[in-house]
């Protein structure tokens, strides 16, 4: 008879972090690391806007500023607050808290993708706007914290080859903003950017950690077509193993597609386990939304 023993000492998740994961576990986690307080320091320093004229590159700047002005409990306009807050609904009346930094380390982006043709959206002119965001938030978090690790977490290889195509693309600027850049074909484990930026699966990246992790899970699934791709999307296993390689700031990009999927799906039980968590995901994180126009890329 095997017995299974559920570790609650977590040295790797903050408190923020550890009380989501645990809301699929049966005893809470001790959290063991706090929440870095330099957080938003760091994503205040993002520096300039790289290329004025991408609007894709100037949300993923955005959004980074707008989250260190919530951690630092200034003024944006971007995100909405989470519905459900460490461990109690409602807003902090608390004088203490409301003087402190807040502990932010979910955010959640709604994507949406445009063409003037709608019916040319296809999985893989989605999956380029995608990556293309992706790869700007990259860019600016390496800018701000060259030294911390970053993870872009893909549930495809389709999508991790694309992320890695869209930081190739901008070989040239990070050689010379890093001092170096060092890429792996798609034959290898990862690309890595001064050896802190890995770009793969999600099975890939099991068992490790980076301060900062975006996770790709958005989809641009139409209501009528075959269930597979959201089935597989809205695995619990997989959206926890890429949520919780984090240790400071996991940044989720989803889609409607994906938050909002047809009673079809959730008939499946494993899915349905998945809709759950990340509906636990999106009710304590901050949101905002983002609309991608495929024409301009």
């Amino acid at each position: 008879v095997s017995t299974v023993v559920q570790l609650t000492e977590n040295f790797r998740l903050n408190r923020d972090l550890g009380e989501f994961i645990q809301t699929i576990y049966t005893k809470s986690f001790v959290p063991q690391k706090q929440h870095t307080r330099r957080l938003a320091d760091i994503l205040e320093n993002v520096g300039d806007i790289y290329d004025e004229n991408d609007p894709i590159v100037k949300d993923a700047h955005d959004i980074l500023v707008d989250l260190s002005s919530a951690m630092a409990r200034r003024k944006q306009l971007r995100f909405e607050q989470p519905r459900f807050r460490n461990g109690a609904r409602g807003s902090e009346t608390s004088t203490v808290l409301t003087q402190l930094p807040r502990l932010i380390s979910l955010a959640l982006v709604r994507l949406r993708v445009t063409m003037q043709r709608p019916e040319a959206v296809g999985y893989e002119t989605h999956v380029r706007g995608e990556a293309h965001f992706a790869a700007a938030l990259v860019r600016f978090i390496r800018r701000a914290a060259p030294q911390e690790r970053i993870f872009v977490a893909t549930p495809h290889r389709i999508q991790r080859h694309a992320v890695r195509e869209a930081l190739r693309s901008s070989v040239d600027e990070l050689s010379e903003a890093l001092g170096g850049l060092q890429l792996e074909g798609d034959d290898g484990a990862a690309l890595g950017v001064g050896d802190n930026v890995t770009v793969d699966t999600i099975e890939r990246l099991q068992g490790s950690e980076a301060s900062f992790v975006i996770c790709l899970f958005s989809s641009t699934y139409p209501i009528g077509s075959s269930t597979g791709s959201l089935d597989f999307l809205l695995e619990r296993r997989r959206l926890n193993v890429a949520i919780s390689r984090t240790r400071a700031l996991c940044i989720l990009v989803s889609s409607n597609e994906v938050l909002r999927p047809p009673v079809s799906v959730l008939t499946n039980p494993q899915s349905a386990k998945g809709f759950a968590f990340l509906k636990a995901y999106e009710d304590r994180a901050w949101t905002t939304n983002v609309t991608i126009d495929l024409d301009g890329l």
